[in-house]
């Protein structure tokens, strides 16, 4: 069976304003990723407690449920939904990096190679991602997410 979805252009608006003693900062940047067919986007809770990681979503040879192709990788956007505590986001190749996302904020990533290394200053090498997950800090938190892939 042949599939009817109809590929398409995927475009990311980032926008800068900020105004200060009367003077307008800031700027428009857009960014198009041609032919994408396949988006997975949500809503959903994250539990509270250190160290109790919700995995968002993972990235395998394969498609299914949570999972991404690795190769197909696009774009990953996640915002903070929560009016009042933080997230910590941990984004893991064999390595991971956290990043610690406060309430009404958003994080994105245009590709899904990165490199972590504990206690290095040096760059290693690039390794692509395997799993996004979440710890909320003091209460569950809702957040919402976007992944694009091909």
């Amino acid at each position: 069976m042949a599939t009817t979805v109809i590929p398409a252009n995927l475009s990311v608006t980032i926008t800068e304003s900020y105004e200060l003693e009367g003077v307008s900062y800031g700027n428009s940047r857009v960014k198009t990723f041609d032919t994408k067919g396949k988006v997975d986007q949500r809503i959903m809770n994250i539990a509270a407690g250190e160290g109790v990681m919700t995995t968002i979503f993972s990235f395998a040879a394969a498609d299914n449920q949570g999972i991404g192709v690795t190769a197909d990788y696009t774009y990953f956007r996640i915002t903070n939904l929560d009016d009042t505590n933080f997230i910590t986001l941990q984004i893991s190749t064999t390595d991971s990096f956290w990043v610690k996302l406060k309430a009404g904020e958003s994080f994105m990533l245009m590709d899904n190679e990165m490199d972590a290394i504990d206690g290095s200053t040096t760059f290693g090498a690039f390794a692509d991602i395997v799993s996004i997950s979440a710890d909320a800090s003091t209460a569950a938190c809702d957040i919402e997410y976007t992944i694009v892939t091909t």
